[in-house]
């Protein structure tokens, strides 16, 4: 028997519970010659993962990502559902040397809808008209143009880019910061990330898309709102701990600004009891501007294409490159 004739290994991939029977199905279809082994919640490998070399992660927290990581001691490559990568960043993956990547494409057509959406409902004013409605009254309100407004995207990646392209049909002025910024079609200006206080005093609307690293934590706070527009709106659909919440509501309370929503939370869900519900001004929602019925056929896109490089062994897309930045 010649070192050809032997078998050659099957290949393993460990799929998250979250990631439903279609989706697994689906990639057992394209891929015939690998397994997917699905894992429970908990993150506890079973036997017949334990050879796994792929991850396909979706909704587990550190903990199970940790349990997972040492059940499968062959582990290589890890992709994630989520468009950043701080949410399974476990410091066993930099001691592996584990390759990461993420979905970049999957989440920024739902994210950037819910954007539009915010900056509609705060400028025709439809809130007042459903209470007006349900109230019976007659009380046309004062509205305004998105026309003509500034929007300043905190982050232009594919979701701050997304929000852009969007953006543009309604006739807005569009800039943005990045950490090496490059001209884009989709802008009317890029500039560096120091440039952050000319953003805020320019934009009608700043959108944060930017994901939550060493850099970026805490960097909304009383210096930067108190640099916005009082008419400006600001709208976080990255991570909640962007913003310093205390400075946030003083801006809101006092009037810095016109108004904020927040999609995304220092500690999710939300306690009952966290001050940010009663605040003046300010939209809450759960966490949900991603969610779309498509997500996951979106994200098993972008996982089988980065299998089939992975099983070429070429250059996966999307990967983490600063485990020390968390991006």
């Amino acid at each position: 028997m010649t070192d050809n004739d032997a078998a050659v290994p099957r290949l393993t991939a460990l799929v998250a519970a979250s990631i439903g029977e279609e989706h697994r199905e689906r990639l057992a279809s394209e891929f015939p010659d690998v397994s997917f082994v699905p894992i429970p919640k908990s993150g506890e490998v079973p036997p017949e993962g334990a050879d796994a070399r792929i991850l396909f992660r979706c909704s587990m927290s550190k903990d199970e990502m940790t349990r997972t990581i040492a059940g499968a001691p062959n582990l290589e490559w890890i992709h994630t559902c989520t468009a950043g990568f701080d949410q399974l960043l476990v410091p066993e993956i930099e001691e592996l040397n584990l390759k990461v990547t993420r979905s970049a494409e999957t989440h920024h057509l739902p994210i950037s809808e819910w954007v539009i959406g915010f900056m509609l409902l705060v400028s025709k004013r439809y809130a007042d008209l459903w209470v007006a409605q349900r109230e019976h009254r007659w009380a046309p309100p004062d509205t305004e143009d998105l026309a003509g407004k500034t929007i300043g995207i905190v982050g232009a990646g594919a979701i701050g880019t997304e929000v852009a392209t969007r953006a543009r049909p309604f006739g807005m002025r569009i800039i943005a910061t990045k950490r090496s910024p490059v001209e884009h079609a989709a802008y009317d200006r890029v500039m560096p990330s120091d440039a952050l206080p000319e953003l805020l005093g320019e934009s009608d609307f700043v959108v944060l898309a930017c994901p939550l690293t060493t850099e970026t934590k805490g960097m909304i706070g009383a210096e930067q709102l108190r640099q916005m527009k009082p008419t400006a709106h600001l709208i976080n659909i990255a991570r909640g701990k962007l913003i310093v919440d205390a400075d946030l509501i003083r801006a809101l309370e006092e009037g810095w600004i016109a108004g904020a929503c927040l999609d995304a939370f220092a500690e999710e869900p939300l306690p009952p009891d966290s001050p940010l519900w009663d605040v003046p001004r300010l939209v809450l929602t759960p966490h949900a501007s991603y969610r779309s019925p498509y997500m996951f056929h979106r994200a098993t896109d972008e996982f089988a294409a980065n299998l089939r490089r992975f099983r070429a062994g070429e250059e996966l897309q999307n990967r983490l490159r600063e485990p020390k930045l968390g991006y």
